[in-house]
């Protein structure tokens, strides 16, 4: 015999209501001894039924409640155990009639626990042993009436188990789509979290971005106005005092550039187009650096725009601080089409090794969001160039 797919036993072997039901059947069944006047056979015959009917009624309680991990063969013998106990005690038995019914539980265990093949097979048996055990006692003329009698009750007991055995898959069809949809809702609340984690990492990211390539910049150039104006302040006053209002003029610009970030933290809408946000940038960087732009200009969209700006003033910051360079190159070349190129040179020391601060990597992670690539490293011969090429 093969076991049920879908066998709602199988899967429920803490079900005391079948164990219940099972023991109230065979109650009711050797309630006919208690109200009977007189049995019609040994004390023998009726000890054996007893015996076998305890011994039919455990087996089926062990099934039910307490063998939650059985095989499937384990489960073929315990039927077969069962069917062979019943079968001895309704031959057993001195009642008979409605006695016979105590097989019916069987027959509703088969279609639970059994495929169709195998659960038809032990139907059959046990109508073929509750109608042979009157053609056993009266002869074959009692079969036609046994027949009769108890067909209606096989018939009843197959169809209760069939809608029984269909609601119970449906609810644990039911069941089991709801623990999905608990583990899909615990997943997207989880992903929910993991996204949520890394816009706020992004932003972030983005914050200290601004805050790096908008106020480092200014500060850079702001100290070394400074500096300079300290060191000429005995001698060229004049000068010097050119020199702190310059950077009063750019202490100005760094705050117009930190309330434009604060403001919106969003992609600059107030800068002029980007040439001339890059010729003033030029004009401020505190070195002698040449623009060029190569190609007709065209328009940009702002993301792109204040990427290349941030990158330039990056670069150009950089180079002041760290190049000893005496001049610089900005070169944006609109000649390509659908690519717009950034490039700044300088005729510094050049980096001793690969260059990875916080400033390239805000660039390279500011143009990849872009779909741009960054490219860097030393010239020959002496210098360092950076090289920004986006999708525009």
């Amino acid at each position: 015999m093969a076991l049920h797919e879908h066998s709602p036993h199988r899967h429920r072997r803490t079900d005391l209501y079948g164990a219940g039901a099972f023991v109230c059947v065979v109650l009711t069944c050797f309630s006919q001894f208690a109200f009977m006047n007189h049995i019609q056979g040994s004390v023998a015959q009726v000890a054996a039924t007893f015996l076998l009917g305890g011994v039919y009624t455990v087996v089926a309680i062990l099934g039910h409640c307490f063998d939650d991990t059985a095989s499937w063969k384990w489960e073929t013998i315990r039927y077969l155990i069962q069917c062979i106990v019943g079968t001895a005690m309704v031959f057993v038995s001195p009642v008979l009639g409605y006695f016979n019914i105590i097989l019916l539980p069987l027959v509703s265990q088969a279609y639970f626990d059994f495929k169709w093949p195998a659960a038809a097979a032990a139907t059959a048996y046990l109508f073929a042993v509750t109608v042979g055990v009157f053609a056993y006692r009266y002869g074959p003329r009692a079969i036609p009436e046994a027949v009769l009698d108890f067909v209606a009750a096989f018939a009843f007991t197959i169809a209760f188990t069939l809608i029984t055995r269909q609601a119970l898959s449906a609810k644990e069809h039911a069941e089991e789509l709801q623990r999905e949809l608990e583990t899909a809702n615990a997943q997207l609340r989880a992903q929910a979290a993991q996204a949520e984690d890394l816009a706020t990492t992004r932003e972030r990211n983005r914050v200290a971005r601004e805050i790096h390539d908008g106020i480092g910049h200014y500060l850079t150039v702001v100290k070394t106005q400074l500096d300079a104006a300290a060191a000429i302040l005995p001698g060229q006053p004049e000068k010097a005092r050119e020199a702190i209002l310059k950077s009063a003029q750019l202490t100005g610009d760094a705050l117009d550039d930190v309330r434009r970030s604060v403001g919106a933290l969003r992609t600059d809408t107030t800068r002029p187009p980007l040439p001339a946000a890059l010729q003033a940038l030029v004009h401020e960087a505190g070195l002698p650096v040449t623009i060029r732009i190569a190609g007709t200009a065209r328009p940009l969209t702002p993301g792109v725009e204040h990427a290349l700006f941030r990158s330039a003033q990056e670069a150009l910051t950089n180079i002041r601080k760290h190049a000893d360079a005496t001049a610089a190159e900005l070169v944006l070349d609109f000649a390509t089409g659908g690519r717009v190129t950034l490039a700044v040179t300088d005729n510094g020391r050049g980096a001793a090794g690969p260059a990875a601060g916080f400033g390239l990597i805000g660039i390279r992670e500011r143009i990849e969001v872009i779909g741009g690539r960054v490219e860097s490293g030393n010239r020959p011969g002496r210098g360092f160039t950076l090289t920004v090429e986006v999708p525009a």
